[in-house]
């Protein structure tokens, strides 16, 4: 079985069309508050190593969520994967975030699913439909793999574990579907118009009097379908940001707040921009979501990491015994039905958001992006975390609470003294004040403002492009969320 590490690619110099350039930027949505006083190690160490006052143990019935699915994890792990990747990593000296590149477009466009498209991204594609469908594995549980075991994706992260790789699967479904359902008039594009059937093959020795659009129809045809259904698919996946994921997240007071009063504090200002606000610290509120084993069907539930760091994986992955990344087997498929209220499942919760990670993530082995020869107390999730905050300045979680006009939380209630790391308070907040079901008043306002800012200022989304569309794909009662999705692209198990 074959092991994925955090990776990119750097875009080539196509961009497919309507896209904005392949790089962005970091910056600050809190650019005028201070730099949290850094407190290095002991403090960190204190709060992350294992058996500090964020180790949860491993993951309990007490400890689930009262209102997210398991499966809200990966999605949001997705939509990260989506729009941030700092290829520096570094947690030793203090770096400027406009200085940052993010090797990600700002823009929740899917392009960690459709690479640069057909021509410039070909190997993702499949020759067989015209490079209109993405590839997948030959048996239809894996994602398309080389001769040697490596995902054919474009983020090589959504590969370093069977869940996140089965939602990126679902994802490649979904557009193969919406390919075939608009071939044959099943559907419609998101502007109600069908699409043509497809024409007859091109005609091998076309007359000399022929045309230039005669001898690109057939060409032409297959490049308009593709760019419909992708259409197709990245509103959809952007409807269920704004419509499901965020109102489960944030609550839907926040998505309310800003279609009523606009964004008050994220400004991409015609140049989107990830805050470091959000990628080091809010974004990361899924981490505490993560539970320590996982029920993936009715015959297994493992573990995220090998009990021992030092098994190998196993070359056959029929013998898979955790939940690392690398080639799936049929046995080893997602039921969804785990993962996601469908047709009346009841799916396991994800972990509850709280200032408490499983003791798994406090000591991460060597198979993660954590290198074998690190120190120990570098294998921590939480350490790591804490260190990268002061890494890129982040101001204190009391200073943004009382810059949005909310009373901070106090010592007490943080149960530490002094300025919070932005990350630790936004867990708290969550705890305290909604029973780690959703995001307090700080988490909330930046990850909302984050996602929809970034979606008004991509000209190409369904909000800057027709802000009245609703899901073409709805049920019958006018709903599309994941459910829906995972049902039409035909990954629900019967």
């Amino acid at each position: 079985m074959t092991t994925t590490k955090h990776g990119f690619e750097i875009r080539g110099l196509d961009v497919p069309r309507g896209a904005a350039p392949p790089t962005g930027r970091f910056g600050r949505m809190f650019p005028t508050l201070p730099a949290r006083p850094a407190t290095g190690l002991p403090l960190a160490e204190r709060l992350g190593l294992p058996g500090g006052l964020m180790d949860g143990g491993d993951t309990t019935t007490q400890q689930d969520s009262p209102t997210l699915d398991a499966g809200f994890t990966f999605l949001g792990q997705f939509i990260d994967h989506n729009i941030t990747f700092d290829a520096t990593g570094n947690l030793g000296r203090q770096v400027d975030p406009e200085a940052t590149t993010n090797f990600r477009p700002p823009m929740l466009d899917l392009d960690h699913l459709y690479g640069s498209g057909p021509f410039a991204s070909p190997l993702l594609y499949d020759t067989r439909w015209h490079n209109t469908k993405l590839l997948v594995s030959p048996d239809g549980v894996d994602l398309a793999r080389t001769a040697g075991g490596v995902a054919l994706i474009s983020d090589p992260r959504n590969d370093e574990n069977l869940l996140l790789n089965q939602v990126h699967l679902a994802f490649i479904k979904f557009h193969n579907r919406v390919v075939d359902a608009l071939m044959s008039g099943e559907i419609t594009d998101v502007f109600g118009n069908r699409f043509p059937p497809p024409p007859a093959d091109s005609n091998p020795n076309p007359p000399a009097n022929a045309s230039i659009a005669d001898l690109l129809s057939v060409r032409t045809y297959w490049d308009d379908l593709f760019a419909a259904a992708q259409q197709v698919v990245r509103w959809h996946y952007q409807w269920i940001t704004v419509h499901e994921y965020l109102p489960l997240v944030c609550g839907q007071d926040s998505v309310d707040s800003i279609d009523r009063d606009g964004l008050q504090f994220f400004d991409p200002a015609g140049n989107p921009f990830i805050p470091v606000e959000f990628a080091v610290a809010a974004f990361r509120f899924m981490h505490p979501t993560i539970r320590s084993d996982y029920t993936i069907n009715d015959k297994h539930t493992l573990p995220l990491f090998p009990l021992n760091f030092d098994d190998p994986a196993p070359e056959d992955p029929h013998d898979r015994a955790d939940l690392r990344g690398g080639a799936v087997a049929p046995e080893f498929a997602l039921d969804f039905r785990h993962f996601f209220t469908i047709d009346g499942s009841r799916p396991q919760r994800a972990k509850r958001i709280e200032a408490k990670l499983n003791v798994r993530l406090l000591d991460l082995p060597p198979i993660t992006d954590v290198p074998a020869e690190i120190g120990r107390q570098l294998r921590s999730l939480v350490v790591r975390n804490l260190l990268r905050s002061e890494v890129q300045q982040l101001p204190s979680g009391q200073d943004i609470s009382r810059k949005i006009g909310q009373a901070p939380l106090t010592e007490a209630e943080l149960g530490i003294s002094g300025p919070a790391y932005l990350w630790y308070y936004i867990l708290k907040e969550a705890e305290l004040r909604h029973r780690g079901g959703r995001l307090g008043s700080v988490g909330a306002l930046i990850v909302s403002e984050v996602l929809i800012g970034l979606l008004d200022a991509d000209p190409i989304s369904y909000r800057s492009t027709y802000p009245i569309w609703t899901p073409t794909l709805a049920d019958g009662e006018g709903r599309f969320g994941m459910a829906e999705l995972l049902r039409f692209a035909g990954v629900v198990a019967d």
